[in-house]
């Protein structure tokens, strides 16, 4: 059986597509730190995130509210005056999985979140800014009337 030329250029292009997304899913799964992710508790989830660099204080805003009803939409916005903005990552320290969530930024794209976050009980809510190599953190107590989490 014949295959037209139409067909051979679509399907090449179907398996090249295919064949560079699979390479640029490998190297953003490598990436990623699961040891964070995977942790049940808050202090180990927080060092596989951020290893032994020290946390600054300060150029973070975090905006949550003090009394939340409903522990499963919690509205939180991070902003901040800092440049060269890497990644924006929240947590929550009693949460079943601290880590919640990461948000990364590119060159001069303005470093502001605001997300809706599921806490299980009454807590802290941590974010942290990592810019030019540096680490910055700020939090906020949350008090949760009814649970989001399992």
């Amino acid at each position: 059986m014949a295959i037209s030329r139409r067909i051979f250029i679509q399907r090449s292009l179907y398996s090249g597509t295919f064949f560079l997304g699979a390479g640029l899913f490998s190297q953003t799964w490598a990436a990623w730190p699961s040891a964070a992710f995977d942790e049940t508790e808050y202090l180990p989830a927080l060092k596989g995130l951020i290893g032994d660099q020290e946390l600054l204080d300060g150029h973070v805003s975090l905006q949550a509210p003090e009394i939340a009803e409903n522990g499963a939409t919690v509205p939180v916005k991070v902003s901040t005056d800092l440049e060269n903005v890497e990644w924006i990552s929240i947590l929550g320290d009693k949460n079943p999985r601290p880590w919640i969530s990461r948000f990364y930024f590119h060159g001069k794209s303005k470093p502001f979140v605001s997300t809706r976050i599921k806490l299980r009980e009454s807590s802290h809510v941590v974010a942290i800014v990592k810019a030019d190599g540096k680490l910055y953190s700020t939090k906020s107590a949350v008090k949760v009337t009814a649970g989001g989490c399992v």
